[in-house]
């Protein structure tokens, strides 16, 4: 019976679970959209970004831009530090962005550092958060 105790919470600890946020329906200023949102894994440490522009948007970047696309999945790398959730860098040394994920205020933010001289914008205000715990 001892045993089977032993087992029992072996296998109880050694489950792990899975964190998993979403931040649903993000806005953002200077573009509109039918579809933003962002998938944040936190224990594999990815960001899934999927989106779709308004047709007015698409046809208003695309004049500056040919290889933009109307409708687009991108990842990029996480980590929560400090209880915050961070992208990886993104630029050189210099000058680099990362983004921001605040699950108080439902914001997702730009940070940017030129020449150790930091500035933080606001770049989607989202609707909700949406958080899962996945046994795996």
């Amino acid at each position: 019976m001892r045993y089977i105790l032993i087992l029992f919470f072996y296998f109880l600890s050694n489950l792990s679970f899975a964190e998993i946020l979403v931040f649903k329906n993000c806005e953002s200023k200077d573009h509109k959209f039918e579809k933003n949102d962002y998938k944040l894994d936190i224990n594999k440490g990815i960001m899934t970004r999927e989106f779709i522009y308004t047709d007015e948007t698409f046809e208003k970047l695309k004049l500056n831009d040919m290889r933009t696309k109307k409708k687009n999945i991108s990842t990029k790398g996480i980590t929560k530090e400090n209880g915050e959730i961070i992208s990886e860098i993104s630029g050189y040394p210099a000058f680099y962005t990362q983004m921001l994920f605040d699950t108080f205020d439902k914001t997702i933010k730009l940070k940017s550092v030129l020449n150790n001289a930091e500035g933080i914008s606001i770049l989607s205000n989202c609707e909700k958060i949406i958080k899962y715990k996945m046994e795996s």
